[in-house]
């Protein structure tokens, strides 16, 4: 009814926008010091500058505009794929350019009045400060030896149960005493929490001697199981 058969069709074509989803980021390494032994891994809080951009140059954003540092955690999801990826292996003092194709930035809908649509992303960087995370899958990890008596050290009133409080307060002074080292860039509260939630094995808000375990005896009870 519409198109008979044997048809020869023409079709006007306007290319709008084109990208290849198969495409990675692209890293331009405009300066490395010399010294540069330590790199930026997942896990890693950054602190760095940005100058962002589209392929024609038109300026979307920078932090030297706003007078401060971007922070974030490398791997966590606090930024778009292609950035994580863009900041890897990095050292305090590189600058780089990285080429963010849309599928790994702000895909086809972009972000309404700030990134157009299917925009290919340009950010020239420079990471000002690392400090080094933990080990993937840790949120606190001690500096030295694990006390044996580390349950009752912690149950300060010694009534064979922790609060959330006793366990904060516990964790703190770890940390301040260089006992313990939190993963950095994240919240201290939302840490102990969850680590208090881990070990709150049956939800009650009260952890016991039998419910406590560390990582890495929970790791050796998996191991054993299987």
């Amino acid at each position: 009814g519409k198109i008979p058969g044997s048809a020869v069709l023409v079709f006007d074509i306007h290319v709008v926008d084109f990208h290849n989803p198969s495409d990675s980021v692209s890293i331009t390494v405009n300066y490395k010091p010399s010294n540069c032994t330590i790199l930026s891994k997942k896990g890693d809080y950054l602190k760095y500058h940005y100058n962002a951009s589209l392929l024609d140059g038109t300026l979307l954003d920078s932090t030297h505009s706003l007078g401060k540092t971007y922070n974030i955690v490398l791997g966590s999801g606090q930024v778009v794929v292609g950035m994580d990826m863009g900041l890897q292996d990095m050292c305090v003092g590189e600058r780089r350019t990285v080429v963010i194709p849309p599928h790994l930035g702000y895909g086809e809908d972009g972000v309404e009045g700030e990134v157009p649509g299917s925009a290919v992303l340009v950010f020239d960087i420079e990471l000002l400060e690392l400090v080094s995370g933990l080990p993937e899958g840790y949120m606190f990890v001690w500096n030295g030896e694990v006390s044996p008596n580390l349950f009752e050290e912690i149950d300060q009133n010694h009534d064979g149960e922790v609060l959330l409080e006793e366990f904060s307060d516990y964790i703190q002074a770890q940390v301040d005493s260089g006992k313990g080292k939190l993963a950095p860039g994240f919240d201290f509260e939302k840490i102990v929490k969850n680590m208090f939630t881990n070990q709150d094995r049956d939800g009650n808000g009260k952890v016991t001697a039998e419910e406590f375990k560390l990582k890495d005896q929970e790791a050796k009870e998996e191991h054993d199981e299987l």
